[in-house]
């Protein structure tokens, strides 16, 4: 701003046309920063509608993996006990491999998940910690 010795603000509280410029100025270059910030953002965020409901898919997923191996052990094991008769042995070893089984799947398709994630995680902004 201009400093005709007066002190920052004028007695009138009218500003000069060369402090009205330098502000238009540089809040054109603010707009500009700001546009460029949202256009980078836009290519890697998804749209907030698709974002919310496509993030349950994923969870549910790895929930009924996991729920669907200890089921199917379960049952198994059970059916197997009441053909053999060593009930409750083959149900409580099947459902514990279920829940291995169920695991392991649940494992795979984090992992899957994560590579295909991974170059938006690599574009995201870093963001600094507060504990240094």
């Amino acid at each position: 701003m201009s400093d005709d010795g007066k002190g920052q603000y004028p007695e009138n509280g009218e500003m000069s046309p060369e402090d009205r410029d330098a502000i238009r100025k540089r809040s054109a270059a603010l707009g500009q920063k700001l546009d460029a910030l949202k256009a980078q953002r836009a290519k890697v965020e998804r749209p907030a509608a698709q974002r919310s409901q496509s993030d349950f898919g994923p969870a549910f997923k790895f929930a009924s993996e996991l729920i669907v191996g200890v089921v199917v052990g379960g049952g198994l094991g059970w059916a197997l006990d009441r053909q053999f008769g060593t009930a409750p042995w083959l149900m409580i070893v099947l459902v514990i491999l279920g829940f291995a089984a169920g695991l392991l799947n649940v494992v795979r398709a984090a992992q899957e998940a994560q590579t295909k994630n991974e170059p938006l995680q690599k574009a995201a902004p870093s963001v600094k910690d507060d504990d240094e």
